[in-house]
């Protein structure tokens, strides 16, 4: 019965236990634990309760039989060591989530709690000379950041934050005592004050030229960042967190990221509402939110403290000499009214009086015929300019045209179309009905959209054919003549034989027989024909090249149509006020190119011996 209990796989996790218990007592102690009733330890973990309640089982037993559930079943070797710390027990037997823990064999002395208290102590210490003993010096003797010349430089707060890591913690609150992650133990944010008199969110001002919010590539560099931290707060309530806010605060003086871990076990709590407090408090943008962590960045418009004041210092010195400045203003200007009220002679300058003189002396009014020929030649220079931007544009788009024809071209290279068979298979005209109601009356079917023929096609052909003689085709957006060039292209590179190609209401139906002579190809993919992916490309810039001509044309027209009226009114010396707006109306519409496309953008094609996953 014990060596049913120790399970090979487990001997490992107890090698503690098999070092310092004997193995007549391991056995006879297992043996105790098969009769036992196993404790359930729920979603709160190793708390103080149940450190508390171990310690009284072990005063009527030696062992104790656990069960843990929930998050502390995920990662069982730190529970088994955080169990071994806490309690001063000996995990002899583990598997799964379930544990057996042994007291120890000098449990009841008196002097266990003292020597107990003495090692954990030492412990401590230890880890502290461990993190304040980084004294290393570079190769060519320049003191480095850990040094003790360095150190000595620093004040006594400073060297305190270095050496401890927890001192900060400590400044902040009290620890949660029932926590049973990695070190340093967070502040427990539920015994923080819930309100806190006169408490305003921080300060918050962008810099010149700095985004309000985080980019994706930094917003992934600092969730990134905050998996590996550890956690700076436990939180298990959802209301009232200004205390926890206003800490919040005083460690982004130091850390660009807090992060709060939000305590398991405890009915109610919301992550959400935890979130949406806590960020309308601080003002500091969510990174990460779940079940398990919330993790804010204090945000790229945070500023400390000591920067507000100098900013208020500042914004108050700026108001005395903007007071200084107005005051001086009103001074001025009132001697300036006495003076003006002493002089007796009337003033000219700048008045109506002024203005009136001068064009009476000096200016010359405009004749109704000026006004005509001024119009005229504004005019004529709007035409001329608007028929320049367009021969501009019509310039512009025969060179697109030309780099689509060569895209085209250097796409088409790959494509070798194969030619008609002489002796093509022939039907009669019963067996062409027969197969035509078949045809139609079929469910599957292959549709044939903007790439037109293309490898995959006939593969497809090819895979239906061995279960179905015929196959179905379905043509949509195309027009009859392109139909049929398609059907020519079908019976050439497949080898089979049209058997109809009939109109429905959206779309052109193809049926194709596979003639009785039929054999499957080993290679049923051809290779002279285009790829996917080039049969996509050919399709884009057969797009382009019709898209273009179609603007060109339309260019064409409205130059014709600007000549014609720029020599109407150089000839009659008149300006079709109609005319004018409605060629200013068309010049309008055209779209504002102002830069050219590069030639890399037509010539983007993609290689033939790529193929399709």
């Amino acid at each position: 019965m014990a060596d049913g209990l120790q399970h090979p796989s487990s001997r490992k996790h107890v090698d503690l236990a098999e070092r310092v218990i004997p193995q007549h007592e391991l056995r006879r102690l297992r043996k105790i634990a098969l009769r036992m009733e196993r404790m359930e330890v729920g979603d709160a973990g190793i708390t103080q309760a149940l450190v508390d309640s171990i310690h009284e089982k072990w005063r009527e037993d030696e062992v104790v039989k656990l069960k843990f559930e929930g998050p502390q079943s995920l990662n069982m070797k730190r529970t088994h060591e955080t169990l071994e710390s806490r309690t001063g027990g000996f995990v002899i037997w583990r598997s799964g989530s379930s544990v057996v823990l042994y007291r120890g064999m000098v449990y009841t002395l008196s002097c266990v709690q003292s020597y107990n208290e003495k090692i954990q102590t030492s412990v401590n210490s230890l880890k502290n000379e461990d993190t304040a003993s980084n004294v290393f010096h570079s190769k060519g003797g320049r003191i480095l950041c850990g040094s003790a010349e360095y150190m000595k430089d620093l004040s006594k707060e400073k060297r305190m934050d270095m050496n401890d890591p927890n001192s900060l913690l400590d400044e902040l609150g009290p620890r949660f005592k029932d926590w049973s992650g990695c070190e340093p133990v967070p502040v427990d944010a539920d015994l923080l004050p819930s309100e806190v008199p006169g408490y305003k969110p921080p300060v918050k001002l962008l810099p010149y030229g700095v985004r309000h919010c985080l980019r994706n590539k930094e917003m992934t560099r600092f969730r990134r960042l905050a998996r590996t931290m550890p956690s700076r707060f436990a939180l298990g309530k959802n209301r009232k967190l200004q205390g926890l806010a206003e800490v919040m605060v005083k460690l982004w003086e130091s850390s660009a990221i807090a992060k709060i871990a939000i305590k398991h076990g405890m009915l109610n709590t919301c992550n959400d509402r935890m979130a949406e407090e806590l960020k309308n408090l601080t003002g500091g943008t969510l990174l990460p939110r779940n079940k398990d962590y919330i993790v804010f960045y204090r945000g790229n418009d945070f500023l400390p403290p000591v920067v507000v004041e100098a900013l208020k210092e500042r914004e108050k010195l700026t108001d005395v000499q903007a007071n200084e400045e107005d005051q001086a203003r009103q001074r001025a200007s009132a001697a300036i009214e006495s003076k003006l009220k002493a002089s007796k002679s009337p003033l000219v300058a700048g008045t109506l009086t002024e203005t009136l003189a001068a064009t009476y002396r000096w200016g010359n009014e405009i004749s109704s015929k000026d006004v005509e020929h001024m119009r005229r030649d504004e005019s004529l220079n709007k035409h001329a300019a608007l028929l320049k931007y367009l021969e501009k544009k019509l310039a512009l788009a025969k060179g697109k045209v030309k780099r689509a024809e060569k895209a085209l071209a250097k796409v088409q290279e790959n494509l070798r179309p194969a030619d008609l068979p002489v002796d093509l298979e022939t039907i009669s005209d019963e067996e062409r009905s027969l197969l035509r109601k078949i045809g139609l009356s079929m469910k599957p079917f292959l549709l044939i959209g903007r790439r037109g023929i293309f490898y995959g096609t006939v593969e497809n052909m090819h895979l239906h054919w061995m279960y179905c003689e015929l196959v179905k085709l379905i043509v949509r957006g195309k027009s009859f003549a392109q139909v049929k060039h398609l059907v020519v292209s079908l019976e050439a590179e497949s080898g089979g034989v049209l058997v109809s190609l009939d109109k429905t209401m959206k779309s052109y139906a193809i049926i194709i027989y596979h003639g009785k002579n039929y054999q499957r190809t080993h290679a049923v993919r051809p290779r002279n024909l285009l790829t996917r992916r080039q049969a996509l490309a050919r399709s884009i810039e057969l797009q382009r090249r019709e898209t273009l001509k179609h603007h060109i044309s339309d260019l064409q027209e409205r130059i014709e149509l600007l000549n014609y009226e720029l020599e109407d009114m150089r000839v009659n010396n008149q300006i079709d006020e109609e005319k004018l707006s409605r060629s200013f109306n068309a010049g309008a519409t055209i779209d504002d190119t102002s830069e050219d496309e590069g030639e890399e953008a037509y010539l983007k094609v993609y290689d033939s011996g790529v193929e399709d996953t």
